[in-house]
């Protein structure tokens, strides 16, 4: 019996071997995703080659990064921002990063994947939609990705960029005049807003109306104008603006489009501030019968939008009001608001106005011996109460980030009113870190 059982022992043992699970070999793909959405330590140095990672660490970019530090920038944004993403192992998609508020989604796609030996080239391409609907870009971006297997690692050995831009496509450039007439309409009720809130000042301090843009426009009279300094010229922005009608009580305004089919409506107002629009693109169209702009945002969880781009349907585009704090945003002119929460996009400039108290950063001990400085930009939802609901992070230095993101959420804001009521804000905030200041 012991001699029976010596001599099965073995095969035993090689049954039992086998039955055990083998563990997978990670795939080339498999490897690109954890080089930049990894968890480990190492998740991004691990598949750079011993050449490429020990170049990187010697090569300091700005504010003291290495270039490894920078490489890995874009993966620690995406999870600082807290952005909805997702990785797929298989199939056609690659990420798909969602952001709710925005209804927007981004997804970086596989259009090929040739694997020969011990190389894998990965090609990848972007794509944005908007409610369902995918976004022009300007161009047609497509990014291949060569990995190769080095002491049984999948490595990144090569990244080619290409730009394609389909002139000649008919679909491709109406895509690019719809979204350019959007944006040029999102101009239009922005430079409407500067206007209408001008105007609210100038009748403040003279007790009447402005009836030419030069003179309420004009250098020195709204220093905050910015890119919409050309607006005293009458013209901004693809709109020819008039003011008309003016004296010590009432005054009409109109944004009208420079070229007649463009397909982007006029856009009108007076002295109630309750901004009309037309679709056939004629101010007078606008005058007689516009309808009411409704400037509302919904709720939700706030991240950020990969392009600004109008909501369509028939809602009116959401806008980002950069008006002066005495301008009056309105809503819709007839029905009930219903009961989602009321958001504005306001700008910095009209929210540190607003600042109640403010707490500052402490500069990073690690950062301070670096010598590593600059500015961290974060985009905030303060609630009605005038308190700072969400944070995230835009853009910043990832050692300066958290310092300036714990103290910006303890900031306290004066309620920001919309016809009387307080309602939500978004805006950003920029915190500067200067080593000659600390």
């Amino acid at each position: 019996m012991p001699r029976l059982f010596a001599w099965l022992l073995p095969f035993l043992l090689f049954f039992s071997l086998s039955a055990q699970p083998q563990q997978t070999p990670q795939t080339a793909r498999q490897a690109l995703i954890e080089m930049f959405f990894g968890t480990a330590a190492n998740h991004l140095e691990k598949h750079l080659s011993d050449s490429t990672r020990n170049t990187f660490k010697r090569m300091s970019g700005e504010g003291g990064m290495s270039m490894l530090d920078e490489f890995s920038m874009f993966a620690n944004m995406t999870k600082a921002g807290g952005t909805k993403f997702e990785t797929f192992d298989t199939g056609p998609t690659l990420l798909q990063a969602e952001e709710v508020e925005q209804n927007e989604k981004t997804e970086i796609t596989i259009e090929a994947d040739n694997l020969t030996g011990d190389e894998d080239e990965i090609e990848l391409t972007l794509h944005i939609t908007k409610e369902g609907n995918e976004q022009p870009l300007p161009f047609i971006p497509h990014f291949t990705f060569v990995m190769k297997t080095e002491a049984d690692v999948w490595r990144l050995n090569e990244i080619r960029a290409e730009v394609r831009v389909p002139l000649a496509d008919p679909d491709f450039l109406k895509n690019i005049e719809r979204q350019n007439g959007k944006q040029n309409e999102q101009g239009a009720q922005l430079g409407m807003r500067m206007i209408l809130g001008a105007q609210n000042s100038y009748h403040q301090a003279h007790g009447t109306y402005a009836c030419n843009l030069s003179g309420l426009m004009g250098k020195g009279q709204n220093p905050s104008n910015g890119s919409f300094a050309d607006l005293s010229t009458g013209k901004h922005g693809g709109y020819v603006y008039v003011i008309s009608g003016c004296d010590a009580s009432q005054y009409k305004v109109v944004a009208e489009p420079e070229i007649n089919d463009s397909g982007q409506r006029a856009f009108c107002s007076d002295e109630s501030g309750g901004m009309r629009a037309a679709s056939d693109g004629k101010a007078t169209t606008c005058l007689s019968s516009g309808e009411a702009v409704v400037e509302e945002t919904s709720g939700g969880q706030h991240a950020t939008g990969l392009a600004a781009v109008a909501a369509g349907g028939s809602t009116s585009p959401q806008i980002d009001v950069r008006s002066p704090a005495n301008a009056k945003p309105q809503t819709s002119a007839g029905g009930p608001q219903g009961t989602r929460p009321m958001r504005v996009r306001v700008s910095q400039g009209v929210t540190q106005g607003m600042v109640i108290s403010k707490v500052q950063p402490i500069y990073p001990p690690d950062a301070k011996a670096a010598r590593i400085q600059g500015s961290v930009v974060i985009a905030v939802i303060i609630g009605k109460d005038g308190s700072v609901q969400s944070e995230r992070l835009v853009s910043g230095h990832p050692l300066l980030a958290p310092a300036a993101m714990d103290a910006v959420k303890q900031w306290k804001y004066r309620p920001y009113l919309l016809n009387g009521q307080a309602v939500e804000v978004d805006t950003q905030i920029t915190v500067n870190f200067t080593l000659a200041s600390n």
